[in-house]
């Protein structure tokens, strides 16, 4: 039978006897900044939806999440190639069908019809539309304006 140090020999009890005073506070460890690690550092947003998206154009024919992953070459796992589409699925930037227990996915539109429905949704937010319009097209480049012109009065570029 193992002793206790101070109990059996004669020793006064080194333990604390209900005093918290006597109880010693841990001290957490000292804390040093980790640098950063490649799976620490976050993506700017959508920075994921758009790589997936140009996987997807690229291929030109529906993709399962699986063939997405693997057309993009990153370290992600399928599941979070799966959420993404899911996501690009419910803003109804893809659509899918039923293949066997999952699906495949295809891009509802091309990049400039994506980029032109954002351009939408964005001027949709605004209550002074007018205003928004003036100050994107003050800010075009002569040779843009030029386009808008002429796509306005219905001429083909």
């Amino acid at each position: 039978m193992s002793q206790v140090k101070g109990i059996a020999s004669g020793e006064p009890d080194p333990r604390p006897h209900g005093d918290p005073a006597s109880v010693p506070t841990p001290q957490p460890a000292p804390r040093h900044p980790s640098p950063p690690s490649a799976a620490s550092e976050r993506r700017p947003a959508g920075e994921l939806e758009s790589t997936i998206l140009a996987a997807l154009w690229a291929a030109g024919t529906p993709l399962t999440p699986g063939q997405v992953q693997g057309a993009i070459g990153a370290e992600l796992a399928r599941t979070t190639v799966t959420t993404i589409l899911s996501r690009l699925y419910e803003k109804g930037t893809v659509a899918r069908t039923r293949a066997g227990r999952g699906f495949v996915y295809t891009p509802t539109e091309d990049a400039p019809g994506l980029t032109a429905r954002r351009m939408h949704s964005e001027l949709r937010k605004q209550e002074d539309r007018s205003t928004v319009l003036a100050r994107f097209v003050s800010q075009l480049t002569d040779e843009d304006e030029q386009l808008l012109r002429e796509l306005l009065d219905g001429e083909t570029p």
